[in-house]
């Protein structure tokens, strides 16, 4: 029974440690070990499925090493499955990190979103510009850090 404090939820308040530990119920789709998916209960299209790591974590950054294979060899055959079943036009994968960036519910979720139709636009549509940029400059500066 976990009970830390991560960030402003309690891990055992956490929804997704819950459908993880199957005490809340979920429509899940596939499960390892390490990573279990879920089909989201707003979904953004249809067969959008939410896979989460089973070990807690907010962030990527925050997941241990061991557990980062494991989560996105889960992806992998998410994706695998949503195309034989549902045969899409394309796919959006990926995940909201903070607040700002959209997350709702602080356990690292990716998303897998099949796409339809023509013409999506892609995650790029979602930044906020950045007007001129010194690329060499802009790319020292992550090297360093």
């Amino acid at each position: 029974n976990l009970t830390y404090v991560h960030g402003p939820v309690a891990v055992s308040d956490c929804l997704f440690c819950q459908i993880s530990a199957g005490t809340l119920k979920a429509e899940v789709v596939h499960e390892t070990p390490e990573a279990i998916a879920f089909l989201d209960r707003f979904p953004a299209a249809k067969g959008h499925v939410v896979v989460i790591p089973r070990a807690h974590a907010a962030s990527l950054p925050e997941l241990d090493d061991a557990a980062v294979g494991g989560l996105f060899r889960a992806v992998k055959d998410v994706m695998r499955k949503v195309t034989a079943a549902l045969a899409p036009a394309g796919m959006n994968v990926g995940w909201n990190h903070g607040k700002p960036a959209g997350q709702h519910v602080f356990h690292l979720h990716v998303h897998v979103l099949p796409r339809f139709h023509e013409g999506g636009r892609g995650v790029q549509v979602l930044g906020e510009g950045t007007g001129k940029v010194g690329l060499a400059e802009l790319g020292e500066l992550i090297r360093r850090a």
